[in-house]
């Protein structure tokens, strides 16, 4: 099968990039095959979190009905069972105690789960964008939220394994940066990641060369996807249990 036919025209995301380096199977399923996915715990918390802070920002909930929505909200948009009960009344929690003590940096808010069509390295891209703010000085701020727990930069000569980390998901608003350039005409002057499980927020100054290194990383990758016919899977147990929202669809998830 001519499977780069199909690819050529798409539109890129960095879901979708990293869908294939996550496991390339499921990248076929989810690309090629269009086989609809069934959302697991962690992503279903995701979107509740990410569907409440868009109503608050947009003034369609106050502070004081947050707690209130989320907690008679988590059981009804929450379908899929959790991993353990610790995990699931740690979230439970968590989100909880964030919502309680909400307290956003005092903003214009400029955009709020914004759709975005874009080219990054030469390829059409889209994206959706959670927050873009100004403050009073007339700084840009792109806001991502996660519920994952990433860490503030050590920065230490030699990276870390968090800084690492950091540096991967900065991939995805280094992209949504060169979308804000195209609308806009100027780079935001910061990114940054609001950690709402852990409440914590990790804001860096834009640097283009992290730009640059983005582009390449992307334009690479889709080349690789491209020209590739070794749709192998990724058999991590973690990954295809509790992440991978094809894995009922998956032949290889009996090898678990």
């Amino acid at each position: 099968m001519r499977y780069d036919l199909m690819i050529e025209p798409m539109e890129w995301s960095y879901s979708r990039l990293t869908a294939f380096e996550d496991c390339p199977y499921l990248w076929l399923q989810r690309y090629i095959y269009n086989i609809q996915g069934q959302s697991k715990f962690f992503a279903q918390y995701g979107s509740l979190m990410h569907s409440i802070l868009q109503q608050y920002l947009t003034g369609a909930l106050n502070k004081q009905e947050l707690v209130p929505y989320y907690l008679s909200h988590f059981t009804e948009d929450i379908t899929d069972k959790a991993p353990s009960h610790k995990i699931y009344m740690g979230y439970l929690e968590q989100g909880r105690q964030y919502l309680k003590t909400l307290s956003f940096p005092d903003r214009q808010i400029i955009k709020v789960e914004d759709r975005m069509q874009f080219q990054f390295a030469g390829y059409p891209f889209i994206g959706f964008l959670d927050v873009l703010s100004e403050d009073e000085n007339g700084k840009l701020y792109i806001t991502d939220h996660k519920s994952r727990a990433l860490k503030p930069r050590s920065n230490r000569t030699k990276p870390t394994l968090s800084d690492l980390e950091l540096d991967k998901y900065q991939r995805q608003l280094y992209i949504y940066a060169a979308a804000v350039s195209q609308l806009y005409d100027r780079y935001p002057d910061y990114i940054e990641f609001n950690c709402f499980r852990t409440g914590t927020w990790i804001c860096e100054p834009f640097r283009y060369e992290r730009l640059m290194a983005g582009e390449v990383w992307a334009k690479r990758l889709i080349e690789k996807i491209t020209v590739t016919n070794d749709w192998y899977a990724n058999l991590d147990f973690w990954f295809c249990k509790h992440l991978c929202d094809v894995a009922p669809e998956c032949e290889y998830e009996e090898f678990l």
